[in-house]
């Protein structure tokens, strides 16, 4: 077997097994740049052109640093808030949030398809766009590449109608505790479902996606709705 002499800072060592030779690299007393000779060779050479060398590190590389936002989130399809959300928006609002509910969810539809519609009133006359905005998340294609939805949106749509309207008639009957009932009537159950599949789409797409925010318009809704339940409560105070 070969054995090597070594010039390492102007001073020769050796000789040593090959073996030897790559130990002390591996160990860094030695570099892989340093001189080597061995009998049958012309002149010194570098240890790596010589031998089969894997330069040593003193250390493992560092870990790349992870992106605060490795994965950008994905635009929600639809509007995403918590179920919780929904319901006691819906009952402190004397369910004017479900107005809210169906104008932002078709802000979405109107964006994202770039249609030209008027969400404001399609919330505002929401008896009459219920059904449209309900099939327009059950069939939209993004949405199924993710999940199949389950929900039926026809009968969603026809309960919320009915029970809003209900609630209305109630609402108008004579005294203050009959009209508190119309408030509890649960027209947002129907909402629930779709809200449900909207959220198990958005966390499927974007794991980690952030709830839409309190904006101005659950602003209004709270504002609306306390008014409303000052006077009701004034009302039946004062029977």
């Amino acid at each position: 077997m070969s054995r090597y002499h070594i010039a390492k800072d102007g001073k020769q060592t050796g000789p040593f097994e090959e073996s030897e030779v790559l130990r002390r690299i591996a160990e860094g007393v030695l570099s892989p740049n340093d001189l080597c000779w061995r009998e049958g060779m012309a002149d010194w050479q570098p240890i790596d052109t010589v031998l089969n060398v894997v330069s040593p590190r003193s250390s493992p590389p560092p870990i790349p640093a992870t992106p605060a936002r490795a994965v950008e989130q994905a635009t929600p399809l639809f509007l995403h808030i918590p179920v919780s959300r929904l319901i006691l928006m819906s009952i402190v609002s004397c369910h004017l949030y479900e107005a809210y509910w169906i104008y932002k969810n078709w802000r979405y539809v109107k964006e994202r398809d770039n249609l030209d519609i008027h969400p404001f009133w399609r919330g505002f006359f929401g008896i009459f766009y219920c059904h449209s905005l309900l099939r327009s998340i059950n069939k939209d294609k993004e949405a199924r590449s993710v999940q199949v939805p389950s929900f039926s949106p026809g009968g969603l749509a026809t309960g919320w109608v009915v029970l809003l309207i209900i609630s209305n008639v109630v609402g108008r009957a004579p005294g203050m505790a009959i009209s508190i009932i119309s408030v509890f009537i649960p027209s947002f159950l129907c909402l629930v479902p779709v809200q449900n599949y909207v959220n198990s789409v958005s966390a499927r797409r974007s794991p980690g996606q952030p709830y839409y925010r309190w904006s101005s318009g659950h602003v209004v809704c709270l504002v609306f709705g306390v008014i409303i339940w000052a006077l009701l409560l004034i009302g039946l105070g004062a029977e």
